[in-house]
């Protein structure tokens, strides 16, 4: 996930740095004038629509991100997708493997992998998953803690907000009543296994265009990270 740039603000200091970005730059490319320039453009424009792997089916994807895992019968082996890696745990010790999707359909994923520490060239690997909604399972031989994990639930406990204190507080207008169901409800659908998110101090302050962004790192085992933007008295989640 690309992060955005941000001005520290020390929570328990109570100083707000400000930064006010006064200036935008445009690119622009001039347009073909003649035919042949039209014609090379068209030709470019071909070239890049057939490149493989650049129209995906994200459906696949987007399954494996917003659900929990379990190995089927030991839920203490589990599997977290979040921004092209996933992470496994088995409540002992932690695997992380970062990928690169080649191509997908609604129930399939080429990747490329590469595993944490190893020093070993990429792995290439199919992710399947079969079944439908409540009873889905993920299946690759590339996974190191079980070769399969069914769908697990969700957290039943609510998601908590940590670390929260002035001068956010103030800049958010004291909306804390309002922070923790924005959270909770995003981790439901994004990150069903987290239980806690904490402010991490750090602070964004969009002067002109009047909204307050902070970081937070929830508790699942990908150790997602949230960024919670405040504007007009309401907020958004994303991740």
């Amino acid at each position: 996930m690309d992060r955005k740039n941000k001005v520290m603000l020390a929570a328990a200091i109570g100083a707000v740095v400000i930064l006010i970005a006064s200036s935008v730059v445009r690119c622009s490319l001039p347009k073909a004038q003649d035919e042949a320039g039209q014609g090379e453009s068209a030709t470019i424009e071909q070239n890049m629509a057939e490149e493989p792997g650049e129209n995906k089916d994200l459906a696949a994807l987007s399954i494996l991100e917003s659900h929990a895992w379990q190995a089927d019968g030991d839920p203490s082996k589990t599997i977290v997708f979040k921004d092209s890696t996933f992470v496994e745990s088995d409540g002992k010790r932690v695997r992380l493997t970062a990928f690169e999707v080649a191509s997908s359909t609604t129930s399939s994923i080429d990747v490329k992998m590469t595993r944490d520490g190893s020093s070993s060239s990429e792995i290439t690997a199919t992710i399947s998953i079969a079944g439908g909604e409540g009873s889905y399972r993920v299946s690759c031989d590339a996974f190191q803690n079980a070769t399969s994990y069914v769908q697990g639930s969700a957290s039943k406990e609510p998601v908590a907000i940590d670390g929260v204190s002035e001068p956010y507080t103030t800049l958010i207008d004291g909306k804390t009543d309002q922070l923790a169901p924005a959270v909770a409800e995003y981790c439901r659908a994004h990150v069903p296994t987290a239980t806690k998110a904490s402010f991490d101090g750090e602070v964004y302050l969009d002067i002109k265009g009047g909204s307050v962004s902070a970081t937070y790192h929830c508790n699942d085992t990908a150790s997602t990270i949230l960024q919670v933007t405040y504007k007009d008295g309401a907020f958004t989640v994303a991740g």
